[in-house]
């Protein structure tokens, strides 16, 4: 394994990314539910002027939406593709955006100073990491002393779909050894409050939100929780859920289909050195 792909983890935007099917999905991803994203953010403890740090910013989505909520914000966001962040740069400046600094880097070695980021946002991404602790010690160095960082992320065991295609548990729990694998985990919601209180963070607490295909739309709400999926398979394992993935899609046409994804958001403190 490169080095490269061992700081991408579970998810390297050069091996999947082309023909830009990727990147419309990560746009969409980042879009579909953003007002109720930067609601949430602030429920979670950002506040007006902070010194916020987007961490695994993509293309840069949200980022830019941060920008918009707060002008008075001093926004960092960082990437480890230096694709995704000339894409992110370039929409920011299309947009007027220039309280956002992009840089190159990864989790486990930030490129950055300690102690100076009020509140640090990690959107699916702890999904990825082969070594979340030493993510999260790094991470820590960042915060300012009563910083906070907040998670978001998955658990495929909190998400449903009804009715729910033939083989479809299967194909989820393929795709779920694959990125294993990789050094990823798609069942990392549940442990979230663990890794970040046995990282050092105090006041930690974890909640559940639930994403539904009627907030969203079916369409959308698939393109998302399943694009990746398709992506991570082979040729051969594509073959096999071929029967699931076309019921599946039927279900954006069935007017009494629903769909629900549970969403974990973490948080937690670094301590006040008094």
């Amino acid at each position: 394994m490169t080095e490269l792909s061992e700081k991408a983890g579970s998810y390297n935007f050069n091996d999947i990314g082309k023909g830009g099917e990727e990147l419309k999905r990560l746009k969409l991803q980042a879009s579909a539910s953003i007002d109720l994203e930067i609601s949430m953010l602030t429920n979670k403890g950002l506040k007006k002027g902070d010194k916020i740090l987007d961490l695994a910013c993509g293309p840069g989505v949200i980022t830019r939406q941060l920008a918009k909520n707060d002008p008075t914000a001093n926004i960092t966001g960082m990437d480890l593709n230096l694709e995704l962040l000339e894409i992110a740069q370039s929409e920011a400046k299309k947009n007027n955006i220039n309280c956002i600094d992009f840089i190159h880097g990864d989790v486990y070695e930030p490129p950055l100073k300690d102690s100076q980021f009020d509140f640090i946002y990690a959107r699916l991404l702890f999904q990825h990491l082969k070594d979340p602790k030493k993510a999260l010690k790094a991470i820590y160095r960042l915060l300012k002393p009563g910083g906070r960082i907040c998670i978001f992320d998955i658990d495929d065991d909190w998400l449903s779909l009804h009715p729910e295609p033939d083989g479809f548990k299967t194909f989820t729990e393929t795709v779920g050894e694959i990125q294993s694998r990789k050094g990823g985990n798609r069942k990392v919601g549940r442990q979230l409050g663990s890794l970040v209180e046995s990282s050092g963070y105090k006041n930690v607490a974890v909640d559940v939100q639930t994403i539904s295909s009627r907030d969203i739309g079916m369409k959308a709400f698939l393109d998302i929780t399943l694009g990746f999926k398709s992506r991570m398979l082979s040729d051969i394992d594509l073959a096999k859920s071929k029967k699931t993935l076309t019921e599946t899609e039927c279900l954006i046409t069935n007017p009494s289909a629903w769909a629900f994804v549970g969403v974990f958001i973490a948080t937690g403190i670094r301590e006040k050195s008094y």
